[in-house]
Parts: structure tokens; C-alpha cells; sequence
């Protein structure tokens, strides 16, 4: 029997005028234009006939109607807001152009990181959203899989969504998945796009096959693995006194012990799209900022 494996697909928003302007929106709840809209219709077409268990999305206005737009093809499809996936707050920088922006940073003689929400906390949130949903959704064995209901008897891997945001799903699928964790990455030269407005990312998470598991390692049982990531990491921030950057290695280390892999068989498809002749976002060296 095949290791059970999860199904992960990530869905970027629909453009907001503050993409097409360059603007940095952060968390202000600015709302998809009409383009945007035409292509969470969309990307919600494309996803209409798969299996969806779990839908999952940003509260931000941007991304939680992009859900609805897919939600709306799987009524029967649990549908959860989830703050930890929102964009990063950049602070006193959101609502600027990147240009105004740039021009501030290099005013005041500061650096991005020294605006708005600090980048480790960013990312900490968005690993803590992944161990969520890995210990709510990747069967341990075979018996957990979910009944598939087109061949009765038979079961099948699980598939959830998640709509966000570009910094997102930046440091959900390039930072944790496949550099902290060291997911295989089928086709590297499209790692090179930023994530596309409704644009397509997929990959697919499993636990090794390997006898020095967490629970050899450490002496618990495999469902309590994911618990750790959190508890460890929780007291070393305590025992670091907001040491940050320490807390985020203890992280690593212990989701490196749980023995994860899997491969990014998708990056940024907004084949979708050429159907309806409509542009993408996402593209220039600009949009890395802009999300």
C-alpha cells in the first residue's frame, strides 16, 4: 500500500487595483477589481470537478472571495477563515507605492524589515498554519484515508485548498517546503515567477518511510508529533527571551524530525486564464513586494 500522502493546493488571490498600481496593501482589507473577480470565477472553474475535504483562506476580503468563488462549486466543502495566513503587515509602508516606499526606506536610513510586522514572526505564523493542517489532514496510515465516493470500497488521499496572499504562499511553499524541509521541486526554472494573481500551486506532503522517526527519536507516538513542533518551539521562545532567530531553528530542527517529504509538482499556473484573455500579476522584479 502506497504511503498516505496529502493533496496541497494554493491559490493566490484576485488582482485588487493595488496590485495593478504597485500599491503595498499588507493587511488593509482592499477588495478584488473586476478583473479580479473574472479570474477567481476562474481559477474556481478550473478546481470545479476535484475532490476538495478542506478549504482554507486568508480573512482578508481579497483572498476570502476568491474562496467563495471556489467554495461555490463544492457546497458540501468545509469552508475556514484562518488570520495566520494573512499578507505580512508592512506597517507604515501599506498603502504607499513601492516607489514612495523605497524612497521612505532610504530617507529614514532603515531597511524593509525594520517596517511593520518583523519577518520571523511572519513566517513563524504561516509554519504554524502548515503543522495545523499536516496533523489535521495527512492520515498517519492507510485506514485514516477518507472513502472515495466515486469507487466504493476504495479510499483515496486527502486534497485541501488554500487561498492567500504572495508573500504568503512565498513563505509557505519556497521557504518551508522546499528550503526548510527539502521538498523535491519538479520544475525549478518556474520557481523563478512570483506567485500570480489566481495562479496554481501545488504540492503533496507525506511522512518518510524510516525507522528513526519522531517517536523513536523521542519516545511519543506518531500523533502526538505535531504537538511538539509546537510545545518545543513555544518554550524555546520562552527560554530565549524573544530571541527570535534561535526559536526559529529549535522550530526547524524538530519539523526536520518528523520526517516530512513530498515534491512541489506545481508552481504559479495561470493556464486558466488564457481562456479568458485576461492579464495575470506577478510577473516583474516590483510584484515581489506588492502581494
Amino acid at each position: 500500500m502506497p504511503q498516505p500522502q496529502l493533496h496541497v493546493t494554493v491559490i493566490r488571490h484576485g488582482e485588487t487595483n493595488s496590485n495593478l498600481n504597485h500599491i503595498l496593501q499588507g493587511q488593509i482589507d482592499t477588495k478584488m477589481n473586476r478583473t479580479g473577480m473574472e479570474q477567481a470565477e476562474s481559477v474556481g472553474r478550473r478546481l470545479r470537478k476535484l475532490k476538495i475535504d478542506h478549504i482554507y483562506t486568508s480573512d482578508l476580503i481579497r483572498a476570502k472571495k476568491t474562496a467563495n468563488a471556489i467554495a461555490k462549486h463544492h457546497p458540501d466543502t468545509p469552508l475556514s477563515t484562518d488570520m495566520r495566513i494573512r499578507e505580512r503587515d508592512f506597517g507604515r509602508l501599506s498603502g504607499l507605492s513601492i516607489h514612495d516606499a523605497l524612497d521612505l526606506i532610504k530617507n529614514e536610513g532603515l531597511t524593509w524589515d525594520d517596517y511593520g510586522e518583523p519577518e520571523e514572526d511572519f513566517k513563524a505564523r504561516v509554519v504554524d498554519f502548515f503543522n495545523d493542517i499536516v496533523a489535521t489532514h495527512l492520515p498517519r496510515n492507510s485506514n485514516e484515508l477518507p472513502l472515495d465516493s466515486k469507487q466504493p470500497g476504495k479510499r483515496r488521499n486527502p486534497h485541501i485548498v488554500i487561498v492567500a496572499h504572495g508573500g504568503t504562499i512565498n513563505r509557505l511553499v519556497k521557504q518551508h517546503v522546499i528550503m526548510d524541509l527539502g521538498f523535491h521541486v519538479n520544475d525549478y526554472l518556474s520557481m523563478k515567477h512570483k506567485a500570480k494573481n489566481t495562479s496554481v500551486t501545488k504540492f503533496v506532503v507525506r511522512r518518510k518511510k524510516t525507522g528513526d522517526d519522531l517517536s523513536n527519536i523521542i519516545g511519543i507516538d506518531d500523533d502526538d508529533a505535531t504537538s511538539v513542533v509546537s510545545s518545543d518551539s513555544n518554550n524555546s521562545m520562552k527560554d530565549d527571551d524573544n530571541n527570535s532567530e534561535k526559536a526559529m531553528n529549535s522550530r526547524r530542527d524538530i519539523e526536520r524530525k518528523i520526517r516530512l517529504e513530498g515534491e512541489v509538482g506545481l508552481w504559479s499556473c495561470v493556464s486558466h486564464l488564457s481562456s479568458i484573455g485576461k492579464r495575470t500579476h506577478g510577473d516583474s522584479q516590483i510584484d515581489e513586494f506588492v502581494h
